[in-house]
């Protein structure tokens, strides 16, 4: 385990950016067992022909198997080597879009979006007030914001904390998958 100076330095402090120069650690096989992608997907409960947008998808861990059921994905993320990485986990013919951008000012239009997951990346975001309002923008009326945490992550934020943050921005609580240490919650917007 990096001491402090060092995990600051790889972003594994509290609101710090995953660094992308080391996105890879990332993928290892051995997350799925603490953070499994075909659980989380099945968490979000999508119909067969959702477009969906995952923010701060890093390297794609989660983004395959999104693909897979999704009518239409999108990727965004704050860092171009990261979009990089989750291009190349993807099949060419599946018409994923992918977006450089801050989760907080999203370059799509109102109602876009049936979706949205963040997977272990809401704590990373400097105002995450201001990030779930412009998902509330991109979110047709009924659409689900689907939030993975880990205690593992040091931006874990724990659920009762969660719901304060997301309930008063115009989504109500619809489920919550895993313990209190390990879940994903699904929120759907007004």
């Amino acid at each position: 385990m990096p001491g402090d100076g060092e995990a600051a330095r790889l972003g594994l402090g509290r609101g710090n950016v995953f660094p992308a120069d080391h996105a890879r650690s990332l993928l290892n096989p051995a997350r799925r067992l603490v953070q499994s992608p075909t659980r989380t997907v099945a968490a979000m409960d999508l119909a067969e022909d959702a477009r969906v947008l995952e923010l701060g998808c890093g390297p794609g861990f989660f983004s395959p198997h999104l693909a897979a059921v999704a009518g239409q994905l999108v990727l965004v993320d704050l860092q171009s080597e990261m979009l990089v990485l989750a291009r190349e986990r993807l099949d060419r013919g599946q018409g994923t879009g992918f977006a450089q951008a801050d989760g907080a000012a999203l370059p799509v239009a109102d109602g876009s979006f049936d979706a949205v997951l963040l997977a272990t990346v809401l704590g990373e975001i400097p105002d995450p007030a201001a990030c779930v309002a412009e998902v509330r923008r991109v979110l047709r009326p009924g659409g689900t914001l689907s939030i993975a945490e880990t205690r593992r992550d040091s931006d874990y934020i724990p659920p009762a904390d969660l719901q304060r943050l997301i309930e008063p921005r115009g989504f109500a609580l619809v489920a919550r998958r895993g313990p209190r240490w390990q879940y994903v919650a699904r929120f759907r917007r007004d």
